[in-house]
């Protein structure tokens, strides 16, 4: 089916006889949203707060997995004259000598001692701690320090050798806890995932972005392998991050951020409000903030506000919400980011896959565990909001590259479809998830070149 390219078609336009199919949704992000700003607490509280939490979560794994022959102690409690197996909970901490550091930063903005760009931070002399409450001790044995991060809370198993260093046997994480069962389905609902929009202005609307508005308004006919993949199925659109385009700037900055002009910005914004206004006309829209879009740079970044989108906001169909992203379709469970969590991960590990980043921070428990030590973080004193104590069905992050996906497999049984969403603007596709079978199909929109695929 061809389109003239002069034309934007908008939800007027929608198919004869055309009806969404319409199913129970729950917003469940209320602990991402501040409920008041003090940014007076230092960090070590939300790493309190972390292990206290995660450490009650982890010791009925530890039961399950090692029973009860081995006691759980304190580090203050070890000695080093008699060595004895035991288990430890703690937080690790990683030491890395190429870890960006602030005093590195200052130097290299007057130009003292010029640092390298980096776009990894890991060696083979980087060393891994485990840290209790009081104490910290060094971890030697069967751990890989370059296959964990900064801030995941994990159990270990073993003993402290002469040398006041802890030699690991066996370790274990929490792995996201229990899971809802799956209640059947009589229908098929699609949940549409998209990121990296990366629009400039209101008339940078692509000859892709009209393919997908025409596909989710049901004017592609034929466009999916079965009616369990159309149109009228889909029931939700998140937007997850970098909706708006970034430009690096030729001034001084620490972080080598790109970042936007204002008036770049106000056009850039124009062009979100008028897409998601054109979809929100057919389908509810979520539009979560992302790592270039005009929100608080911290997680979790707060909902961006209703003010900048006027035509979309007129749509009871379209929220904005936070990143992170939690929510129930259909007694689904749902949880995604924009994607920071997935590259912090990758950048301080030697887990370079996105999927596999993605699935390790599931296994870990915990969306963001390198915030606050190198992602930027809100200073949460009494609960730490990112730890996943209820496995979701559907876990995805935004801005990963190339589209992948999975299911993952945890040890009490659950079953989690992983998605890392590509970038629309540099792929021209979007990841779908059937939400009664856990399936998961890229659709492609590059122009002449329909691909669709399915893992």
């Amino acid at each position: 089916m061809l389109f003239p390219e002069d034309k934007h078609f908008t939800a007027s336009h929608l198919g004869e006889d055309f009806k969404r199919l319409d199913v129970p949704y729950t917003n469940r992000s209320d602990k991402f949203h501040f409920k008041s700003k003090d940014f007076t607490k230092q960090f070590s509280h939300i790493y309190a707060s972390r292990l206290d939490e995660m450490e009650s979560l982890i010791k009925e794994r530890v039961k399950q997995k090692w029973g009860n022959k081995h006691p759980v102690k304190q580090l203050a409690e070890l000695k080093e004259d008699s060595p004895e197996q035991c288990i430890i909970i703690g937080t690790l901490f990683k030491h890395q000598e190429l870890k960006p550091s602030i005093l590195r930063e200052i130097s290299e903005e007057n130009q003292l001692v010029p640092q390298p760009p980096r776009s990894h931070y890991t060696d083979d002399a980087d060393i891994l701690i485990l840290e209790d409450a009081l104490q910290r001790i060094r971890l030697m044995g069967k751990i890989d320090v370059h296959s964990v991060v900064t801030g995941a809370v994990c159990a270990v198993l073993g003993y402290e050798d002469g040398d006041g260093r802890f030699r690991v046997e066996d370790y274990l994480f929490y792995e996201s806890g229990p899971q809802k069962p799956l209640k059947s389905l009589e229908c098929s609902p699609l949940l549409v995932l998209i990121s990296g929009l990366n629009l400039s202005s209101p008339n940078d609307f692509s000859m892709s972005m009209e393919l997908l508005q025409q596909w989710i308004f049901g004017n592609l006919e034929g466009f999916g392998q079965s009616r369990d993949w159309e149109a009228a199925s889909v029931v939700r659109v998140v937007i997850a991050g970098n909706s708006v385009k970034a430009s690096v700037k030729p001034k001084n900055n620490l972080h080598g951020r790109p970042t936007v002009e204002s008036t770049d910005l106000l056009n850039a914004v124009k062009a979100v409000d008028t897409f998601v206004h054109n979809l929100a006309q057919s389908v509810s829209v979520d539009l979560m903030p992302g790592e270039f879009d005009p929100a608080n740079h911290m997680l979790p970044q707060q909902p961006m506000h209703q003010c900048m989108f006027p035509k979309a906001v007129s749509f009871k169909n379209f929220r904005g919400l936070s990143n992170p992203y939690a929510c129930e379709i259909s007694g689904r469970s749902i949880l995604g980011t924009s994607g920071q969590n997935v590259h912090d991960v990758s950048r301080f590990s030697k887990i370079e896959n996105p999927l596999e980043a993605l699935k390790s921070t599931l296994v870990w428990s915990h969306i963001a565990p390198t915030a606050p030590d190198t992602l930027p973080c809100y200073p949460y004193y009494q609960k730490d909001p990112f730890v996943i104590s209820e496995c979701p069905h559907v876990y995805f992050a935004g801005n990963t590259g190339e589209f992948r996906t999975e299911i993952w497999e945890g040890s009490n049984g659950q079953r989690t479809r992983l998605v890392c969403v590509p970038s629309f603007a540099e792929t021209h596709s979007i990841a779908v998830v059937n939400l009664r079978t856990l399936d998961c199909q890229q659709l492609s929109f590059k122009v002449n070149e329909f691909d669709d695929t399915e893992e």
